[in-house]
């Protein structure tokens, strides 16, 4: 039983004619009925019924059955030719957070999404925490969080640095400053979203961190769905703030007392698959040339070079 043997049947059910059967696979009408004979042999039961001097075939109850079987196997038979020409296709699960999804690394998926050999991609959005255990558990091979810690089996390094800054709508009465002081903004107004425990303790110096009237947001996109009046402001990272002012409905402000810097980590297994070493190297080739605004500090010595390829 084989191949040659399904595809025969499956002519057959196709025609319910030997003749025709013969004429679509480009064979004598006696090597069908030889095969059929033979197949019907090694299964032990007949799969089509025969009427004498007639060449038109009726399939059996069991030659229904086998119809599933015989598309299966040549599917399976399909699959196997397949892996001989085949080459292994490179694999990679990039873990990640939403503001840099927005603002730093469009460019650098679509050069993964373009790079050849082409890359079997995964992205996953996660929170700097979750995203250590997602390493650890070998669910993500190249991570970036906002986090730095200690881990079992996991690397940790600083990937890329940079200053924090005001956002406002551009009616805003601030919107004319380059330069505000902390003071001079109302907590009550403040779009808020949590960069980290360094920026918490420099953030609550200056405002109430129980401010009842502050909206409080997990990712940095839900910002502008919640920007809709004048006196509204918020801390970003300046990436995003550029990427925000380009569409012409925002304005940008520094501070007088300046929040620390965003850190923002990549971290990987100690350990990691050993089919997936090469896609890590890319990814970092492609980190590397990221362009970013000129005052953001980007890590380049801690990334692998080892490719040629195409500036973002």
């Amino acid at each position: 039983m084989d191949n040659y043997d399904m595809n025969t049947f499956l002519a057959l059910v196709r025609t319910q004619n030997v003749s025709r059967a013969a004429e679509q696979l480009n064979l004598a009408q006696s090597t069908i009925s030889k095969r059929l004979k033979q197949l019907e042999y090694e299964i032990g039961t007949d799969l089509f019924e025969r009427s004498p001097g007639n060449k038109a075939f009726r399939l059996t109850q069991a030659g229904e059955a086998f119809i599933a079987v015989a598309e299966r196997w040549l599917s399976m038979w399909g699959e196997i030719q397949s892996l001989k020409t085949t080459k292994p296709k490179l694999k990679l699960s990039i873990g990640t957070l939403d503001s840099m999804n927005y603002a730093i690394f469009p460019h650098f998926y679509h050069a993964l999404i373009n790079h050849q050999p082409k890359i079997d991609l995964k992205v996953i959005t996660s929170h700097s925490n979750e995203l250590y255990d997602l390493v650890e558990r070998r669910e993500v091979d190249v991570a970036f969080s906002f986090l730095s810690r200690d881990q079992a089996n996991i690397n940790v390094e600083l990937f890329c640095a940079e200053p924090m800054v005001g956002l406002c709508l551009g009616t805003s009465r601030h919107a004319g400053r380059k330069a505000v002081h902390p003071h001079d903004l109302e907590a009550n107004n403040e779009l808020f979203v949590f960069w980290g425990p360094q920026f918490s303790l420099w953030h609550d110096h200056w405002w109430d961190p129980f401010s009842p009237e502050r909206v409080r947001l997990d990712t940095a996109q839900l910002l502008f769905s919640c920007f809709c009046t004048p006196d509204q402001w918020a801390i970003v990272p300046i990436s995003a703030a550029w990427k925000a002012v380009k569409s012409g409905h925002y304005r940008m402000f520094t501070f007088l007392e300046a929040p620390p810097e965003r850190l923002c980590y990549r971290i990987t297994h100690k350990y990691p698959r050993v089919n997936n070493s090469e896609s890590i190297k890319i990814v970092d080739f492609y980190a590397s040339q990221l362009k970013l605004p000129a005052s953001t500090k980007l890590n380049r010595k801690a990334l692998i070079l080892p490719l040629p390829g195409p500036p973002l």
